[in-house]
């Protein structure tokens, strides 16, 4: 599965394609300002040692390493502090993972390594694709970042809630190497949801969101793939938060989802 999926982001940087684009919609959530996407970074890096979503999470479990993205921050239930990312960015648990800690790639500083790990279709049909490393008992709460480039997270929108929202809808991925960025809801039901933003190889694993008009965000998923980059699909990440007993920190100013 990550092979492949690796393979379609690959060819969607080569060949870039466009998706039906639904009309602008208003409704409850917004879009964020100059979040169109672009052309985009090697990786993103931590200059500051703290960890945080949107950085660049490396595996090296299946030999060759694999870049994708921190997406949401979780806490377990005996209180251990992770990240969420995609499942199909896991070359299999317990190998090393890391960040870089410099524009080069030349240092990197070390992560728990991936102990949950979920790349299927349930019987249902729901997609479940996360995989979750955790920090060290040790690491100081403040190198633990929940915010999603700066936002507040407000809480966790279920599959029934997303698929109601109206087509057109704004949501925003933070991606490790196509950043912040917005584009519409291009359908979605209680199983997966399609997505018409701007998203490239390594960007697998990002935080999708949507926002509130306190710019705080709602979480709805990570990046699954896509045929194009600006046609991707996304897993819901309360199928992983409910099978694994995680939760997402939600801050207490923010506005409720």
């Amino acid at each position: 599965m990550a092979g492949r999926a690796l393979a379609v982001f690959a060819a969607a940087v080569l060949t870039a394609g466009c998706s039906p684009v639904p009309p602008a919609v208003t409704g409850r959530f917004v879009s964020l300002p100059d979040s169109a996407g672009g052309h985009p970074a090697a990786f993103t890096w931590t200059p500051d040692g703290g960890l945080r979503p949107g950085l660049t999470i490396v595996d090296a479990t299946a030999g060759a390493p694999s870049d994708c993205t921190i997406g949401w921050p979780v806490t377990a239930s005996d209180g251990h502090r992770g990240y969420l990312t995609a499942g199909h960015c896991s070359g299999g648990l317990g190998g090393a993972t890391w960040v870089y800690t410099d524009g080069g790639a030349r240092g990197r500083m070390d992560l728990g390594p991936y102990v949950l790990h979920e790349d299927d279709t349930l019987h249902d049909g729901t997609m479940v694709d996360a995989a979750a490393a955790f920090l060290p008992a040790d690491t100081p709460p403040e190198r633990w970042g929940t915010s999603v480039a700066g936002h507040p997270i407000a809480g966790v929108l279920a599959p029934r809630e997303v698929a109601g929202l109206p087509r057109g809808t704004p949501v925003c991925m933070l991606g490790a190497r196509a950043g912040a960025v917005c584009g519409p809801l291009l359908d979605a039901d209680t199983k997966t949801l399609h997505w018409g933003g701007y998203a490239v190889d390594g960007d697998s694993g990002a935080a999708l969101f949507v926002v509130n008009p306190d710019r705080s965000v709602c979480a709805l998923g990570v990046l699954h793939d896509g045929p194009t980059d600006r046609d991707n699909t996304v897993a819901y990440v309360d199928p992983a938060l409910q099978r694994w007993h995680l939760t997402i920190p939600v801050s207490a100013q923010a506005e409720r989802c």
